[in-house]
């Protein structure tokens, strides 16, 4: 039998056949390989990693965290008068919208009025405690609460449109309409983008399969690539040449989810010998980039709320001894379901055979990702694994355990439903405090956590000035360059 470095080098080569020979590109548009193509142009209603890239890209947000996980915003200054008073003032130069209009204190009141209203939104729940918007000059407004809510200005994190746009019920799906760098231009096939500061073409292009994206890279169909790429890939680019890669530490988490609907997997006991038995320390130095991290929590251990959590969680000794304890009919077994992405598929696989070590059969089911992450979001899965992308607010913890995040327009994913985890959200939401919403989440294995991780990205010796973010964001295509 091949083993997996021989199976990957057969991949490779008949890859490398069906390719053929180089392209040589005389244009000035830079193309940007990308794993996913964004699912919604709309960002009010986006819950996909790929799409939330694109929206930093062609929309202005409203507030951002800096890399300190501190509000932040390029639009207006803001003041805490009291506990359930905010002022924000528009600052000068402000952007304008592709259309033509020059961003104002309308367009963001609009904004948040349109957001708070829209029950369809996952940004519903967020802004639900804003009890009302004053006006009170061209250039500020202040927002009254219903109660104290100290992380308040992180809720904040939308994207702006225009108001005349809302008002006449624009479809921003089909022709997205921002204020943001670049402006698009296209998104029938590929998406395209051009920034609009000095008209630098950028073409993102799907290409699933990250051998494939490789080998574009390499012949000089495309111009740059970034993370979603496996160990033996990244090796193969640096080895290279011809070619440029620049690493980081990230923020990104990969995790596996639960269905708590489930007769299994809503055993608390059952899931804590799951996590008991995934070896993560294994998938982290045999199969991702140099620069990733085990996690056993969403937040990376460089953020404000993140809580020291150091328990190495293998023990497959301790996962047999929990399983026979519990009133379960045997063979066990389970479904999980992934993208038809080549390196989650092997790490599917690779947790496929720890669960077996401990006496469950796992099934892999990868779908096409259009499939696949509706069925994550109609809750149509026992087993899954994702990344959380971006994570930059502790409220991540609200929006994917709380009782009233149930979808379709809440991240409650696996519909946990908890009392007292509701009342530590409370808690921490009214003091900004998550020591409690982090353990408890832990100590019930609300998810497995497996890794952040590292971000890579390798591009053509003609390009320069490109940066990773610590989020995984697009945010480098900037100040890209093709020389």
């Amino acid at each position: 039998m091949l083993n997996l470095l021989q199976k990957m080098s057969l991949h490779f080569l008949l890859v490398f056949l069906l390719l053929g020979c180089a392209e040589n590109f005389d244009d000035d548009e830079i193309r940007f390989g990308i794993a996913q193509k964004p699912q919604q142009l709309d960002p009010r209603f986006q819950s996909d990693a790929a799409s939330k890239k694109l929206s930093y890209l062609i929309y202005t947000s409203f507030i951002y965290l800096d890399d300190e996980f501190l509000p932040r915003s390029n639009v207006v200054t803001f003041k805490k008068k009291n506990n359930l008073q905010y002022a924000f003032q528009l600052k000068k130069d402000l952007p304008s919208f592709s259309g033509g209009s020059t961003l104002n204190i309308n367009d963001i009141i609009a904004t948040i009025s349109n957001l708070k209203d829209l029950s369809t939104s996952p940004y519903y729940q967020q802004l639900k405690n804003i009890k009302s918007i004053e006006k009170v000059s061209d250039n500020i407004f202040q927002i009254h609460l219903f109660k104290n809510e100290p992380n308040f200005l992180s809720q904040l994190n939308f994207f702006i449109l225009p108001e005349k746009l809302l008002n006449e019920n624009h479809n921003f799906s089909v022709n997205p309409v921002g204020s943001g760098i670049f402006k698009m231009i296209e998104s029938s096939t590929n998406i395209k983008l051009v920034r609009r500061k000095d008209d630098q073409r950028i073409n993102l292009i799907e290409i699933k399969d990250p051998t494939v994206r490789v080998l574009k890279l390499i012949n000089g169909e495309i111009d740059l690539i970034q993370n979603d790429l496996p160990f033996e890939m990244i090796k193969v680019i640096q080895d290279n040449k011809n070619l440029n890669a620049i690493s980081s530490f990230g923020s990104n988490v990969s995790y596996v989810g639960f269905n708590f609907k489930d007769k299994y997997l809503k055993n608390i006991q059952f899931r804590r010998a799951l996590s008991l038995a995934i070896n993560q320390r294994e998938i982290l130095e045999f199969f991702l980039p140099e620069k990733s991290r085990l996690s056993q929590q969403i937040l990376p251990p460089e953020h404000w709320a993140s809580v020291d959590i150091t328990d190495d969680n293998y023990d497959p000794n301790e996962a047999r001894k929990l399983i026979s304890q519990m009133d379960i009919k045997k063979p066990i077994k389970l479904v999980l379901k992934t993208s038809t992405d080549p390196f989650r598929v092997k790490i599917a696989t690779i947790i496929q055979k720890q669960l077996k070590d401990v006496g469950i059969d796992l099934e892999i089911k990868s779908l096409d990702w259009g499939t696949f992450f509706r069925d994550i979001q109609s809750g149509n899965f026992q087993l899954y694994t994702l990344t959380w992308v971006g994570i930059t607010n502790p409220d991540i913890y609200f929006k994917i355990f709380s009782s009233i995040q149930l979808p379709p327009a809440g991240l409650n994913r696996g519909q946990y439903t908890n009392k007292r985890m509701d009342q530590h959200l409370s808690e921490a939401i009214e003091k900004n405090v998550w020591n409690k919403v982090i353990l408890k989440a832990y100590r019930d294995t609300g998810l497995i956590p497996l890794w952040y991780e590292g971000g890579f990205a390798a591009f053509r010796k003609n390009i320069s000035d490109y940066k990773l973010s610590f989020d995984g964001s697009w945010n480098g295509l900037d100040g890209i360059k093709k020389n």
